[in-house]
């Protein structure tokens, strides 16, 4: 195991979850149905979120390499297919985060989809921990996933304070900060991957 690797890793992957971005949007959907009759308190929700996104990110922590395998992929083409899509996902991040156009209104069901995933776990996110698998022990992505989990989670609790804070425009300004993050991650992705092309 090797602290540097869990901590690039951790670092990488809460970039991509990027949980900064979508508290206006969760904080819209709790103020609307608790508004509306709903029972359930922010921290309850939040719970509720981390437990799906521990799940999700475990899921395809470990399941990365053995994904490739059954495929029949090379490392090289997952890493130009996932970086074009993680530098897509950092500009749709500057530009708003689009595709949270679709958020449910209802706790109960958003609790999984769409809050959990697509909007913290979605391709972005998948695509960053198979990628990962590539070139780390599964130790260290499980462990670096784990620990951006915790951060997400963090993040997530203290929603109300950093509206507060921030106010909703800061809060999205700062996630789209790491969205530079994401694009950078992307680029590194394609430069690995296209230079492995090279040699093969």
């Amino acid at each position: 195991m090797s602290l540097e690797s869990v901590l690039i890793i951790a670092v990488k992957v809460f970039a991509v979850m990027d949980p900064f971005s979508i508290i206006p949007y969760i904080l819209s959907i709790f103020e609307e149905a608790t508004q509306g009759g709903e029972k359930m308190r922010w921290t309850a929700l939040v719970n509720k979120v981390e437990v799906a996104v521990i799940i999700l990110v475990l899921i395809f922590s470990l399941m990365g390499r053995p994904l490739l395998n059954f495929l029949g992929l090379q490392p090289y083409s997952l890493e130009i297919g996932g970086g074009i899509l993680l530098l897509y996902l950092g500009i749709d991040t500057l530009g708003g985060f689009q595709q949270l156009k679709f958020v449910s209104k209802r706790l109960e069901e958003a609790v999984v989809t769409p809050i959990a995933t697509p909007l913290i776990v979605g391709p972005g996110t998948m695509t960053a921990l198979i990628s990962l698998s590539v070139q780390n022990s599964v130790i260290d992505l499980v462990l670096g996933s784990l620990v951006a989990a915790f951060l997400t989670y963090l993040v997530l609790l203290s929603g109300p304070l950093l509206i507060k804070v921030l106010g909703r425009t800061g809060t999205v300004a700062a996630g789209r900060f790491t969205a530079i993050i994401i694009a950078a991650f992307g680029v590194q992705l394609i430069i690995s991957g296209i230079s492995q092309v090279k040699l093969a």
